[in-house]
């Protein structure tokens, strides 16, 4: 079971705020379990643990002087590399103990309008987001969600189909087939890619309430998957000439907390503010239905399954069963399971996560 605070996690790009939300003043964080402070040190956003090495008090408690982080107990200053270069009760020119050092992430960058936290060199780069610079595309972060439910489950949640007609029945499950036709999994980097064809309702079509189109068209899904909690899915409706993606990822802060940031990006909007607005509010509401059961589930972590399995998995008598539709899900699985054996292996090299599944997730191919 990959738990919130399972320790191969480390080694990942994790988000940890929106861009915007971090100021001129240090902000308090959480991930895996672990306090950090994250602040922005000449412009350029930077990740320590979230304790002076002095009397171990928060170092978000503090404030940020230009290049350092002063903390708020007694003004030692660090610099981005965490080095201390003034202890105040010691007076000028003094140089601080040699241990007197905060500790920064490995990693700490700023993408897709979030900020990015790795506490170890991590196994996989941040996932691409290529609309976000088409000028074709309007774009609206969701409200962020803190949910009790753990991030592998969300991940799963996300990549599966089957569970749409039902848990989605009062939004975008109207119309939804409920057989899931075989679809390909193909290896991309460390994750892994989606496609399938379907037919589905599609209400938010201008057409559709014009007459000009059936409220059921084609739609074109594709997941695209980075580990250990990014995704990205993008929409194609051939008949109404639009795409949607929904970018998607998950900050596992303890074992019972998750935050879920979603950005919506779409091409069919024109600019309009009020029908991105109303856009926003009904993925909100998608949102909402699926969090509403996942927090039913009383799992705190996502069982893995190796990549020689049978697609069963779980502690116990636990076991899950797997059937075709639960193909994404299972090289979900797969990937999390090989990351963490190389987090336990001490390696950060290695073939593609995704040529270890792909022969067993082909289309038409059972799981």
């Amino acid at each position: 079971m990959l738990t919130n605070t399972d320790l191969s996690l480390r080694r990942g790009w994790h988000p940890v705020a929106r861009s915007s939300d971090v100021g001129d003043e240090p902000v308090p964080v959480r991930l895996l379990g672990e306090p950090w402070a994250i602040a922005r040190l000449d412009d350029h956003v930077v990740a320590f643990a979230d304790r002076c090495p002095h009397r171990l008090a928060p170092l978000s408690a503090g404030r940020v002087d230009g290049p350092e982080l002063v903390c708020g107990y007694h003004g030692w200053r660090f610099v981005a590399s965490g080095e201390c270069t003034a202890v105040p009760a010691l007076g000028p020119g003094v140089p601080a103990p040699k241990q007197a050092r905060a500790t920064p992430a490995w990693g700490a960058v700023e993408r897709h309008g979030l900020v990015w936290l790795a506490p170890e060199e991590p196994f996989a780069d941040i996932i691409d987001l290529p609309e976000a610079a088409d000028p074709a595309f309007d774009s609206v972060w969701l409200d962020v969600v803190l949910t009790s439910s753990c991030a592998g489950l969300l991940a799963d949640n996300f990549l599966d189909t089957a569970h749409l007609p039902f848990v989605h029945a009062d939004t975008i499950g109207a119309g939804e087939e409920t057989i899931v036709p075989p679809y390909k999994i193909t290896p991309d980097g460390n994750g892994f890619r989606a496609r399938m064809n379907q037919t589905v309702a599609n209400p938010e079509d201008p057409g559709v309430a014009a007459g000009l189109r059936p409220l059921i068209q084609r739609r074109r899904s594709t997941y695209i998957y980075r580990p250990p909690f990014q995704l990205r899915l993008v929409l194609e409706y051939p008949d109404a000439g639009s795409t949607n993606t929904i970018f998607f990822c998950l900050q596992p802060e303890d074992t019972n907390s998750t935050r879920v940031y979603t950005r919506l990006l779409r091409d069919d909007l024109g600019g309009d503010p009020e029908r991105l607005a109303a856009a926003a509010r009904f993925e909100q509401a998608i949102l909402a239905e699926d969090i509403a059961l996942q927090e039913r589930f009383g799992l705190d972590g996502l069982p893995l399954i190796s990549s020689g399995s049978d697609g069963e998995g779980g502690e116990g008598g636990e076991k899950e069963v797997s059937i075709r539709s639960d193909a994404a899900g299972l090289a979900l699985r797969r990937v999390l399971y090989i990351l963490s054996e190389r987090a336990r292996r001490g390696t950060t090299s290695g073939p593609p996560a995704g040529m270890r599944y792909a022969r067993r997730t082909r289309a038409g191919s059972r799981p």
